[in-house]
């Protein structure tokens, strides 16, 4: 009888301490579930979310995203649209996201061949399950844009004029589209155009047509200004160029 109540108090204190030990274990937190992100965008050292701010309206913005396999969870979407649901998902690692004012092919197709603007930055991230990661995008000007300008001194000398594109666009600047800016793509080197400049104050002997070859510079619209030198008897153009980011730059074409 001694034996049987000794081994009921021992089976008790066993079932006692197992409880206790089950009691002692921390939730560990689970491994698997979902996390959400919070995307920002900044164009041009312009911070914005959502709303608009300055002249760059990321809103429009197309944003690509990728799990670490590759596929595809968002495709072009645009980044005012995004929902909750496009923010939340699984735990895992090396999401990749991009974003995008356009498409490289938009960049010089867009509003009637003059091209657009395009800006473009990526990221990676991870999610973690039941948190919020802040996910933050630069993105920079990719391609090269080029206005022209015609001074009063050449207009006045040369009523009918233009400037054309030597490319597959022939994209022609005058009088009548005084804020044209044509847009070239910039893959590894800055680009160069041919520009065919005309004029004529009625005469053949009043008449320009000449060609000049200049360079672009990625991020950086550049802006050439056509002046006429009444000192000299020469019709030559010469084209001053120089570098820079982000801006517009003006330079001085003179027709002398």
């Amino acid at each position: 009888m001694k034996k049987i109540y000794l081994s009921l108090i021992a089976l008790v204190c066993i079932i006692l301490q197992t409880g206790c030990t089950c009691d002692a274990v921390p939730t560990e937190p689970t491994a698997t579930g979902n996390g959400t992100f919070a995307l920002s965008v900044n164009a041009d050292d312009i911070q914005t979310e959502i709303t608009t701010r300055g002249a760059i309206d990321v809103s429009a913005f197309k944003v690509n995203l990728r799990d670490k396999n590759g596929v595809s969870l968002i495709d072009g979407k645009a980044y005012g649209q995004l929902s909750d649901a496009d923010r939340t998902l699984p735990a895992s690692t090396d999401y990749q996201i991009s974003v995008e004012s356009c498409t490289q092919a938009e960049a010089t197709t867009a509003n009637e061949g003059w091209g657009a603007m395009r800006f473009s930055g990526s990221a990676s991230f991870d999610i973690v399950s039941d948190q919020s990661t802040p996910v933050e995008i630069n993105c920079s000007m990719e391609n090269a844009g080029l206005k022209v300008a015609f001074d009063n001194s050449f207009t006045t000398k040369f009523p009918i004029y233009a400037a054309t594109t030597v490319d597959n666009r022939s994209l022609v600047f005058k009088g009548s589209n005084p804020d044209a800016i044509a847009f070239f793509d910039v893959e590894g080197e800055n680009p160069s155009i041919s520009l065919k400049l005309t004029g004529s104050a009625g005469g053949w002997e009043d008449r320009i047509d000449q060609t000049k070859t200049i360079g672009l510079t990625k991020g950086k619209i550049t802006t050439l200004t056509v002046i006429y030198d009444d000192n000299s008897g020469r019709l030559d153009i010469e084209f001053e160029t120089n570098t820079g980011t982000d801006t517009d730059d003006s330079n001085d074409v003179t027709v002398q």
